[in-house]
Formats: structure tokens, sequence, C-alpha cells
């Protein structure tokens, strides 16, 4: 699902992702369980609301696509 993420950014462009949109709902990012790069973005594994997400960065695009893992 296409998503905005606001994002920290320090010592590199999207270090650490802070909330998300999940359809019409902000939610905060609580952890982040993992990240990783893949070819030509970045992915992150976090807990936020009542559930387990992946976010996934698309640098060519400049957009954000979120997944919901695991519910509750």
């Amino acid at each position: 699902m296409r998503c905005q993420v606001e994002t920290y950014s320090g010592f590199r462009l999207h270090e650490r992702p802070r909330r998300f949109t999940w359809g019409e709902v902000w939610l905060e990012v609580r952890q982040v369980i993992a990240q990783w790069m893949v070819p030509g973005g970045l992915c992150y594994k976090v807990k936020a609301g009542e559930g387990v997400y992946v976010l996934r960065y698309d640098q060519a695009q400049d957009a954000w696509d979120a997944e919901l893992l695991r519910p509750g």
C-alpha cells in the first residue's frame, strides 16, 4: 500500500522512520526491528500501532510502500 513516511535523516537520508500513514491514519513507529538495503532502496521492519509492518523506500520513484506483516 502506498504511504507517506516521516523519517529522521541524520548521517544519511531516511536513516530511521518515525511515523507513517496506514490508510488515513498516522502510526508512530515504536521500534525498528530490522533494516536492510535492497537494490534501489531501503526496507525497515517496524512495530507501530498494534502490528508489525515492512516499510519499503523506492529511491528511483522517491516513494514509500507499507505492508502489514502481523496484526495485533
